[in-house]
């Protein structure tokens, strides 16, 4: 794995971290079979959509996306709010050709999500654990708590408009990870402003997997 170089402190230079920055479009809220308060038992929900951004630092190096392919049910409330539809996902590739293709873009790479722990959930059971127990997994939402602590409530429709940036698509993936990308552009300007090293910013912001 591609380490970040190192300050004389041994902490990495807050520039030179690289980052995947991820979203997730899903069949639901759980990628874990379970019981319902209703005593109904749930299907574990699928992966519709993964949106990629690889930073160097502040600099975007490439963009990916992917739709995969589904066994299950694609509620109407998420293909109306996703504009992701049945047929759309028909011609799509199987969802372990994408992690396939992706597991390379997010090697050597902090991962990033605005509410990590939702798509580190999915992330978690979709990926071989050899993948994802070797990266960390941080937060937008929990860094800006730390670096905008004016802004009352951390949405990414709501931190976008603080920032002042346009997501062009909201609830599509590439899209969606492209405008937390321009979130943690900001967040790391901000985080140098305050004088924060990169193991102080990634500190912050960390996700535990324990916790996922």
């Amino acid at each position: 794995m591609t380490q970040a170089p190192l300050l004389e402190s041994g902490s990495p230079a807050l520039r030179e971290l690289r980052f995947a920055v991820l979203d997730l479009e899903t069949t639901g809220g759980s990628p874990k079979a379970r019981w319902g308060k209703d005593g109904r038992f749930l299907q574990p929900s699928e992966i519709t959509e993964v949106g990629l951004v690889q930073l160097s630092g502040p600099v975007v190096e490439e963009r990916w996306s992917s739709l995969a392919s589904i066994q299950g049910f694609l509620p109407e409330e998420i293909q109306r709010l996703t504009g992701i539809s049945l047929p759309m996902l028909a011609g799509a590739p199987p969802w372990e050709q994408v992690a396939l293709k992706m597991a390379p873009k997010l090697e050597g790479r902090v991962w990033v999500a605005h509410h990590a722990p939702y798509d580190g959930s999915f992330l978690k059971a979709w990926l071989p654990e050899g993948v994802w127990r070797r990266h960390r997994l941080i937060c937008t939402r929990l860094l800006a708590k730390k670096l905008i602590p004016e802004l009352p409530r951390r949405s990414l429709a709501e931190l976008c408009d603080f920032l002042g940036i346009t997501n062009t698509r909201a609830h599509r993936a590439l899209q969606d990870a492209e405008a937390t990308a321009e979130a943690l552009q900001h967040l790391l300007q901000r985080a140098e402003d305050q004088g924060l090293d990169g193991e102080a910013f990634l500190a912050v912001g960390e996700v535990p997997w324990s916790k996922v």
